[in-house]
């Protein structure tokens, strides 16, 4: 095995974590959150995943690159994320879909991954502490200048802008989304005629969230999230069966834009649907408060509760800030919520009258990673859509 440079890991509260560094990292290093993630499988799409934006994303399953990197199981055309932590790097992936090893994709896209990291204690740390700004950097080959230059690394750290406050929303304008869904209905032989016309806004949309509408014969034409919908050129309500609010990173409370386009949208009495950073700008803009949670959910084993499904189903989920359950007033006693049985947090909601027909989960119901029981609510969509046009 090749000796590769030292790094390291530095909390903003001055716990560190020594490792080896694979891919690119600059030498002024790089700041982010820190949280980690517990599917698994799947660390590709994490990786690709636009909700990952200006995070260090700490992987607990041990054994990472194992599988490798292939072409399909990208969730958009670049990584976000400011990094990877993880326990092992296997160098040799071993599977029939593997394209590239892991740091090959993360050479490629300048990205740096920390290994032969004690995760489990990064992991405690973080759950008992909070997730929390940090930084990665190149530690010197000797080990006697640690010290000094953990110092120097502490204040950049403790200087950088945390979470709260922070629209990461700005980035995303629909383009490359509009270019996955124009090949994939080409694969697909679908005509968009048949189907039905939803305006998707991007406030860092997955690509696999579009596969599942496309799916469900729903056709999206994807706009900029964080632009005055309606002074784009191209939109005009009248096209479209319904909107939906993708999912993307940051605090939601910060996104102002968004919030004012989503409270017109939902006003219009067609049927919307928002999936996790949507699913907060819709509470939101209904009149709902958020807050950051002290490490968020990142995994594919979280369970929710739904009232009008009379069942519980694990799902896919990716999000450090929630919607308040005590600031719901929008909702009537008789309107379904969806809670999560482990710590009673709000995963969504279900208003369906003549003047709203709103489906809102903080749950990623494509996966990917993931089990599948949240794609209900895709067709659940559909339905509204149909019912709508009824």
């Amino acid at each position: 095995m090749k000796k590769r440079p030292r790094g390291v890991l530095l909390l903003a509260d001055g716990r560190f974590f020594k490792g080896d560094l694979i891919g690119y990292l600059e030498e002024t290093g790089r700041l982010g959150e820190v949280i980690f993630n517990t599917s698994m499988s799947g660390y590709q799409e994490v990786i690709t995943d636009p909700s990952y934006y200006r995070q260090f994303v700490c992987f607990t399953y041990p054994s990472i690159g194992n599988y490798g990197v292939n072409d399909e199981d990208n969730e958009s055309h670049k990584p976000w994320l400011e990094g990877i932590i993880i326990r092992h790097y296997h160098e040799r992936p071993s599977n029939h879909r593997a394209k590239y090893t892991l740091e090959d994709f993360l050479l490629k896209h300048r990205l740096p991954a920390l290994c032969e990291v004690d995760t489990r204690a990064l992991v405690r740390h973080i759950r008992e502490k909070g997730a929390q700004q940090a930084g990665l950097f190149y530690l010197s080959e000797d080990p006697y200048e640690d010290d000094k230059l953990l110092e120097m690394y502490l204040k950049k750290v403790q200087e950088a802008p945390p979470m709260e406050g922070s629209d990461l929303t700005q980035g995303f304008d629909g383009h490359m989304a509009n270019e996955f869904v124009k090949a994939r209905l080409a694969q697909l032989g679908k005509d968009p005629s048949q189907m039905y016309r939803v305006a998707v806004l991007d406030f860092g949309i997955k690509y696999s969230i579009l596969e599942n509408l496309l799916q469900h014969d729903i056709y999206p034409t994807v706009f900029a999230g964080s632009k005055p919908i309606l002074e784009n050129p191209h939109f005009q309500i009248k096209n479209f069966d319904g909107f939906f609010f993708s999912n993307g990173p940051g605090d939601p409370a910060a996104v102002s834009t968004g919030i004012e386009n989503i409270r017109l949208l939902a006003q219009t009495g067609k049927p919307c649907f928002g999936i996790c950073l949507g699913h907060q700008l819709l509470a939101l803009a209904l009149g709902g408060k958020t807050y950051k949670m002290k490490f968020g959910h990142h995994g594919a084993n979280q369970p929710v509760k739904a009232t009008h499904r009379a069942r519980v189903i694990i799902t896919s989920q990716n999000h450090g800030f929630a919607v308040d359950e005590a600031s719901t007033d929008f909702l009537l006693q008789t309107q379904a919520r969806e809670t999560n049985p482990n710590d009673n947090t709000s995963e969504g909601f279900l208003i369906f009258n003549k003047d709203k027909k709103i489906l809102s989960v903080q749950y990623h119901p494509e996966a990917a990673p993931g089990p599948h029981d949240g794609r209900v609510v895709f067709a659940e969509f559909a339905h509204m859509l149909r019912e709508s046009r009824v």
